[in-house]
Parts: C-alpha cells; structure tokens; sequence
C-alpha cells in the first residue's frame, strides 16, 4: 500500500467522520427545538393555571363575577381590579401570538389558545375590558385580535381612560 493510499483512506474515513457529526449536530437541533418548544408549552400552561388560580381566589368577592358578567353594579375599585386581571388574561394571550408567530408556538396549541380567547371574550366584561385596555399592546396583536373577535369588539375612539363610567359605556356598546 502506497502512501497515496494511506492519505485516501485518511481523506476517506475523515469524510465519514465529518458526515457522522453533521447527522449528530441535526439530531441534536431537533431535540434542541423539541426541548425548548416543551419548555414554552409548559411555562405558558403555568401561566395560565396560575392566572386561573388567582381569578378563583378573586371571586370570593361577588364583585369580580358582576365585572366577568357585564353587570354596571360594579364600583371603581371592583373595575380596577377586574382590569388588573384583564390585563394578565391579555399579556399572556399576546405572549402566545408571538410566540406561535415565531414559531415557538406549535399550530395544535395555538388552536387551543384561539378557541380560549373566543369563550372568554364571549364573557361581556372580558370584551369591554379588551375595549378599555386594547390600547396598551402591540399594534399588530391589536389588529389580530380585533379580528379574531370581530365588529362587535371593534373598539370605540373615546374609550382610552379605565373608569367606572368607561366601563358601563363599553358594556351598553357590546349589547347594543
């Protein structure tokens, strides 16, 4: 055997080599994505059984069930506190889109999040909640889910103060 030989075996079996831990870096990068992709379903699925858990303690108070209801028989703490938890509800909402839209977000999931936000915002004080607080999110979130949840959440112009009198504005626009 020549030392030609040798150095093709060598280019040979280095080609292998370098072929081998390209096949191991992929695997690495979809387990990589699978991991992180977990990662994200899990820290959002703890976002909202926490989100949940809290609004359940909330409403020891019949106050915060008459704000999910739409009742205008509500005070200005009692609305301030229901926005508060609105503004939860959103932010985590947003997070998903973005997530989803950089595709962190897997379609099935973001499925489930879409159908969620459609029975929540059916709730009337979640919709004029949506209509007081709209204003503090991204642009193109505003857009997606003024969209998703149609005219009748279309938010009016003069609604970008959170008060009591706001409130009961936003409640008699959705039933009107």
């Amino acid at each position: 055997m020549t030392l030609a030989d040798i150095a093709s075996i060598g280019s040979l079996i280095s080609g292998v080599a370098v072929l081998a831990s390209l096949v191991y870096l992929a695997q690495q990068t979809r387990q990589n994505v699978r991991n992180s992709r977990a990662l994200i379903q899990q820290g959002r699925a703890a976002r909202i059984a926490d989100t949940a858990l809290r609004i359940a303690e909330l409403r020891e108070s019949d106050a915060i069930d008459k704000c999910f209801t739409g009742s205008a028989d509500v005070t200005d703490k009692d609305v301030a506190r229901f926005l508060n938890v609105c503004r939860a509800i959103f932010v985590s909402a947003e997070d998903s889109y973005f997530q989803h839209k950089q595709g962190l977000l897997e379609d099935i999931a973001f499925a489930s999040f879409e159908t969620g936000v459609r029975a929540g915002m059916g709730a009337p004080g979640m919709a004029a909640g949506w209509l007081l607080t709209r204003d503090m999110y991204e642009l193109e979130f505003r857009t997606y889910l003024d969209g998703l949840l149609g005219d009748i959440h279309a938010p009016a112009a003069s609604m970008q103060m959170r008060s009591l009198a706001r409130w009961r504005t936003a409640l008699a626009s959705l039933s009107g």
